[in-house]
Formats: C-alpha cells, structure tokens, sequence
C-alpha cells in the first residue's frame, strides 16, 4: 500500500509568523522549496507558498520587507494522517484546491506532501 509518509518532503522547514515575506521568500529559495510551515510559539498556525507571495503580495503590490508572513499565509493549516494513502492525499488535495498539505501524526507535523511528492 502507498501510503502518504513514504512520498512526503522532509524535513518540515518553518518560518516564524511575525517574520518579515522577504524572509520567507528568501528561506525558500535559499532551501529551494515551494512551501514554508508557518509557526507561532512553537505552534503551526498555517503555511506560505510561492502561490500566497505571488497572489497576496506581488499581485496586491505589498511590500515584501514589511508585510509579515502572517498576513498572507494560507490558514488554517490542512493536515493529513501519515498513514492514509496517496490516493486519499490527491482526493483531499483536489476537494480542498491545495497544491500543499501538512502529513501529521497525533498532533505532530511530520512532513510536506506536494503534487510533485505525488509524482514520485
């Protein structure tokens, strides 16, 4: 059975939400990464993607140095079980219109899963 903890991207990079989106979108390509958890006191509290920059900030015409993170991460954050399969991540996935999901154990984000893990 493929299940979802054999594809997913780890391990899980964050960024603070008050952290500044030139930060992030620095991390992120510096990491070469699509996605960034986005955490508040040790809390995940969303995620940020190359879609949020382009779409809530560029487009918006925002200032990356002074829009916080926070602002323009997609929220709340869509989590899946680790051990459901690939077929109900792309389900999920599709049903939500999200290109990034958090894989969790209890409470505990284990990995990213994205259209490109899917493809592995």
């Amino acid at each position: 059975m493929e299940i979802i903890k054999d594809f997913m991207s780890t391990p899980v990079l964050s960024v603070n939400a008050d952290a500044s989106v030139e930060e992030a979108a620095k991390e992120m390509e510096e990491k070469k990464v699509s996605c960034l958890l986005v955490k508040q006191n040790e809390e995940s509290v969303g995620i940020i993607t190359t879609s949020d920059l382009v779409k809530r900030v560029m487009a918006k015409g925002l200032d990356p140095k002074t829009t916080k993170v926070d602002s323009v991460m997609s929220k709340p954050l869509i989590t899946i079980n680790h051990y459901l399969t690939r077929s109900d991540a792309n389900e999920m996935m599709q049903r939500k219109r999200i290109k990034h999901i958090a894989v969790t154990e209890g409470s505990n984000v284990l990995g990213i899963l994205t259209p490109k893990d899917m493809m592995t």
